[in-house]
């Protein structure tokens, strides 16, 4: 396991679950491979942080969406329960259900969804 992660290797496979080349499990997995163990989503602009034990790679902000005040568990859940969607309707979805961010812990194999009141969802990964 690499921990020095670079730019290119990041993008490369963003590039890949971004185009559907990749299964949402296979990203996970490709992101392990080259040595990130967690990585933490802005909701509002789709900027991410890739982290590695001694290393992490920002993504530029893609979007400007607002997040709903009113934090709806149902609607996260369902919109979370949407992981297979493209990366952007799936923020959409998070951002009207009041998430902010949201963390993958690789290792652990969970999701954790931020409400901008700091309410939680924490959910096992869906690796199918």
């Amino acid at each position: 396991m690499n921990d020095n992660l670079t730019e290119k290797e990041v993008h490369k496979i963003i590039e890949r679950r971004s185009t559907g080349k990749t299964s949402f499990g296979e990203f996970l997995e490709e992101l392990s491979q080259i040595g990130v163990i967690q990585y933490d989503i802005n909701v509002a602009t789709g900027e991410a942080t890739y982290k590695g034990q001694h290393s992490e790679v920002k993504t530029d902000p893609q979007v400007q969406f607002v997040i709903s005040t009113d934090f709806n568990r149902i609607q996260a859940l369902k919109a979370i329960a949407s992981i297979a969607l493209p990366f952007l309707d799936f923020l959409r979805e998070l951002a009207a259900a009041g998430v902010s961010t949201y963390n993958v812990n690789i290792i652990e194999k969970t999701a954790t969804y931020v409400g901008i009141k700091g309410d939680q969802i924490v959910e096992p990964l869906q690796l199918s």
